[in-house]
């Protein structure tokens, strides 16, 4: 079985996700935790949900990942890359 969004419930849940991202990044426990949500999944999530939308543009970047790093592989990696540059 199939069931598909309304135009109005995927306006909603991009807000929603929108909302969450913004508040989850502000805080300074979670601001790596929600970068690291955006980059494993939520990023490709809210590409494919705002597609035609204005969302598509800012999530496109995000690409579906087939394997997801824990979030302590993910830190060490950001970590890395950070020491390179």
């Amino acid at each position: 079985m199939t069931i598909s969004l309304t135009d109005r419930e995927i306006e909603l849940v991009i807000s929603a996700c929108i909302q969450y991202i913004e508040l989850m990044g502000q805080g300074e426990d979670t601001h790596d935790y929600t970068l690291y949500e955006i980059d494993t999944g939520l990023g490709s999530a809210l590409r494919k949900i705002s597609r035609g939308r204005y969302g598509e543009n800012v999530y496109g970047k995000y690409k579906t990942v087939t394997k997801y790093p824990t979030f302590d592989e993910w830190k060490q990696k950001m970590a890395e890359s950070e020491v390179q540059e």
